[in-house]
């Protein structure tokens, strides 16, 4: 038979050692409850405060959709008896009490980009491109969504008159790998090229425009200046 380590004696009183030690922490408990109690407390507390925390969240979101959704169908209404200039005009307020509202919750950033938009239309370049510098700077990781910003942009600051920059913001369009926007900011740079008296520029972006795009709505206008 293997011979156990521990005698009988020392067997007998581990039982003893137990309940004392139990006994210990039960006192331990009781001269301490208050201690345990704020310690329990606050772990509930940082839990419910999650939980609410999201809650709102969620809720903002909700409200912020709702009245980006309200502001747009007010805009679309407002086209069918008048024009941009004055339909902008009408939910200009609308707008800017969501972003005062609610400036961080993804509903009011893409907003930013709807409100550019309108903004262009309404001929009020300067909003446009302070919404769609932001909206730049929202989405920079929105691939999808890059180059519609840049070429809001781009009209933009062509709106304004200012040709450098708004040549900066059609170049990065047509530097980079996708395709959106492309034919478009091709197109706005030759004429762009064109008008600052850079006429090979502006005829290499022409055929390169024929060249990538030979389908572009712009296809026969700029066949008809090439061959002009």
């Amino acid at each position: 038979m293997a011979r156990s380590d521990k005698t009988r004696k020392q067997l007998l009183n581990e039982p003893d050692r137990f309940i004392t030690f139990s006994g210990k922490l039960i006192a331990f408990g009781r001269s301490n409850a208050k201690t345990l109690l704020i310690c329990t407390g606050v772990a509930v507390a940082l839990l419910l405060s999650a939980v609410i925390i999201r809650q709102v969240f969620e809720s903002k979101e909700k409200r912020a959709s709702e009245m980006v959704e309200a502001a747009v169908t007010k805009y679309t209404a407002a086209l069918e008896d008048t024009d941009p200039k004055t339909a902008y005009a009408r939910v200009k307020t609308d707008f800017t009490d969501i972003f005062d509202r609610y400036g961080s919750q993804q509903a009011t950033k893409a907003a930013r980009i709807v409100f550019a938009d309108i903004s262009y239309k309404g001929g009020d370049a300067d909003t446009a491109v302070s919404m769609y510098t932001r909206a730049l700077e929202d989405f920079k990781h929105a691939a999808a969504l890059k180059n519609i910003i840049l070429s809001g942009l781009g009209h933009a600051y062509l709106l304004k008159s200012e040709y450098p920059e708004s040549i900066r913001y059609f170049e990065m369009i047509t530097g980079g790998s996708q395709n959106d926007m492309k034919s478009d900011a091709l197109f706005n740079l030759a004429w762009l090229y064109e008008t600052t008296g850079q006429e090979a520029k502006s005829k290499a972006l022409y055929q390169q425009l024929l060249t990538e795009f030979p389908g572009s709505m712009y296809g026969d206008l700029v066949r008809e200046k090439i061959s002009g």
